[in-house]
């Protein structure tokens, strides 16, 4: 069974402040009758990567980032009691999670199930802080995956983005459905990127695989 952790893209969808959104428009021709779309998106649209190059001028795009990085066995940390907190060093420390070298680390909160359609969701999300990020990456993770804001809107230089951009480690954001496995402990986790060579980011279809 394959559970989908992706929004799905619609017009309109909400994306960071100050950021034109999703948009579509169909089109059938004449000759055919086909149908095709053409579509306006962020590279941030919905469930997405950063690249290290969103905020590192010398880091990996995507294309640079093997899709062998971005499979296998996740580690789940399960921080649903902490929806819209910041999660801090000490929140993640006080989990169960084994989180190591190498791993995956998928932080799941229930944030984007419960409130990403709402107004305020950039408001009141959880979010990662800067020493919750140099905690991860102290423990060597390769890649760092939520269902919350990475970081707060009002992070003026991005510490947290900086961090784990400058490590290298790709931030895979906006996580959904996740109540089908943030009681485990890991999971078979699959992200596939659109191929964009030398772009910073991209939407994914993110899922695991029992």
């Amino acid at each position: 069974m394959v559970i989908d952790l992706t929004l799905p893209l619609a017009d309109g969808m909400p994306l960071f402040p100050g950021f034109k959104s999703f948009e579509s428009e169909p089109s059938v021709s004449d000759e055919t009758g086909s149908l095709t779309h053409r579509i306006h998106l962020s590279t941030h649209q919905g469930t997405h990567i950063d690249a290290p190059r969103h905020f590192i001028e010398d880091g990996a795009t995507l294309d640079e980032i093997s899709l062998d990085r971005l499979r296998g066995e996740a580690t789940v940390v399960d921080l649903r009691s902490h929806r819209g907190d910041p999660i801090t060093a000490d929140v993640l420390a006080s989990t169960d999670a084994d989180i190591g070298a190498g791993d995956i680390t998928l932080l799941l909160t229930g944030d984007v199930d419960e409130h990403f359609y709402d107004d305020d969701f950039f408001d009141k999300a959880a979010t990662l802080t800067p020493n919750a990020a140099e905690w991860l990456m102290e423990r060597g993770v390769s890649v760092v995956a939520n269902d919350f804001l990475t970081e707060g809107i009002d992070a003026q230089d991005r510490p947290v983005h900086k961090t784990l951009c400058g490590a290298g480690v790709p931030i895979v954001e906006y996580l959904c459905n996740v109540d089908a496995i943030a009681d485990r402990e890991s999971v078979d986790f699959t992200c596939v990127p659109i191929r964009l060579d030398g772009f910073e980011a991209s939407p994914v279809r993110a899922f695991v695989i029992e």
